[in-house]
C-alpha cells in the first residue's frame, strides 16, 4: 500500500486528490504552511498526517522520516490570473522544487507526480497531444516548463519515476470564489445581469472528482516516466456552460454575450488528447457533464 505526500493539499485540486486517496485507504501526508486554511480538508483532515513548512527547514527531517514512497507536487506560488505575468513571483517555485527533490532522494521516493498546466503549450486551437510544441506565453507557463526540465533531469539521474501532468480545464466543488462558476452563481443569486465575451471559446471541462480518480490510478499503476495530458474527452463552448448554469439557477437572469472583447491571443479551442495516458492506466469512465455540473451548482447554492 502506498503512502503519498501531497504538496498544495489545501488547494482546490490537492484537497480533492487527498480525499480520493484516503477513501481508497491510501495513507496521505499533507505538507502545508503553518497559516494555511484547511477548510477544504475539513471532512477528512483528521486522517491526514500533517507536516508544516517551518522557516528553519526542520520539516525536511519529518519528510525523511515519513515513510512515503510517492510525492504529488501541486503547490504553486502565483496561480491567480493577475500573477501569471509576474516573473519574480513565478520564479520562487524553483527553489522549493529543488528542496523537495533533494528530500525525495533522501527519503527513497519511487514516483513523483507534478501538476503541470496546458499553459505550457501556449496558444492552443484544437485537440492536441503531448508532442505539440511547448511555447508558453507568460511567466506561469514558462516556469512550469523550467520546473519540468529540472524534475526530468533530477529524476532520470536518481532513478525516480516522474509523471508530468499537463492539466486542462477542471471544475467542481471548492473552487476559489473568484473563478467562473462560483462567481457566476453568486452574481445570478444577486440578480440583474452580467457581461461576457461572445463565449465561442471551446474548453474540455473535466469534473474534479473524475480528475482525482485519474490521479488515484496514476498513483496505483506503474507508468512510464513522461508528460501526460489530463483533459475531458469532450469540449463545449463557454457560452453553453454559462447558459446551462443560468438555466439551472434563474432562467430570467440576463447574460450579455458580446459585451466584452476577447483578450489578445485568446485560445479558442483548448482540449487535450488523453490516449497516451489511457494506454498506461486503462479505460476511464467520466461523469456525465450535466450531472457533474448539477452536483457542483448544488454545492455552491448550499454554501
Amino acid at each position: 500500500m502506498h503512502k503519498v505526500l501531497i504538496t498544495g493539499i489545501t488547494g482546490f485540486l490537492g484537497s480533492h486528490i487527498a480525499e480520493k486517496l484516503i477513501s481508497r485507504h491510501i495513507a496521505v501526508i499533507g505538507l502545508k504552511r503553518p497559516g494555511s486554511d484547511t477548510w477544504r480538508c475539513r471532512e477528512f483532515e483528521e486522517q491526514v498526517e500533517w507536516i508544516d513548512i517551518d522557516s528553519d527547514g526542520n520539516y525536511g527531517q519529518a519528510i525523511l522520516n515519513s515513510g512515503c514512497d510517492t510525492i504529488i507536487h501541486g503547490a504553486w506560488i502565483g496561480v491567480e490570473a493577475g500573477e501569471r505575468e509576474d516573473w519574480a513571483k513565478q520564479s520562487k517555485n524553483i527553489p522549493f522544487l529543488v528542496k523537495l527533490l533533494e528530500l525525495a532522494k533522501g527519503a527513497g521516493i519511487k514516483k513523483i507526480i507534478f501538476l503541470g498546466s496546458q499553459a505550457e503549450y501556449g496558444n492552443i486551437d484544437g485537440k492536441i497531444a503531448e508532442d505539440h510544441p511547448s511555447e508558453a506565453l507568460n511567466a506561469y507557463g514558462g516556469m512550469k516548463l523550467a520546473c519540468m526540465e529540472i524534475l526530468k533531469a533530477f529524476c532520470n539521474a536518481n532513478q525516480i519515476d516522474w509523471i508530468w501532468l499537463r492539466i486542462f480545464s477542471i471544475f467542481g466543488e471548492k473552487e476559489n470564489s473568484n473563478w467562473l462558476i462560483p462567481s457566476l452563481v453568486k452574481k445570478i443569486n444577486e440578480g440583474g445581469n452580467m457581461d461576457f465575451t461572445p463565449g465561442e471559446q471551446k474548453y474540455a471541462y473535466l469534473y474534479v472528482k473524475d480528475f482525482s480518480e485519474l490521479i488515484y490510478k496514476i498513483v496505483n499503476t506503474p507508468i512510464a516516466s513522461g508528460i501526460y495530458n489530463i483533459s475531458s474527452p469532450q469540449s463545449r463552448s463557454i457560452r453553453s456552460l454559462i447558459e446551462e448554469i443560468r438555466d439551472f439557477i434563474d432562467p430570467a437572469f440576463r447574460l450579455n454575450f458580446g459585451a466584452l472583447s476577447y483578450r489578445p491571443g485568446q485560445s479558442m479551442h483548448m482540449e487535450g488528447d488523453m490516449r497516451k495516458l489511457t494506454a498506461q492506466i486503462g479505460g476511464v469512465t467520466f461523469t456525465d457533464f450535466s450531472v457533474a455540473l448539477q452536483y457542483t451548482l448544488t454545492y455552491y447554492i448550499n454554501n
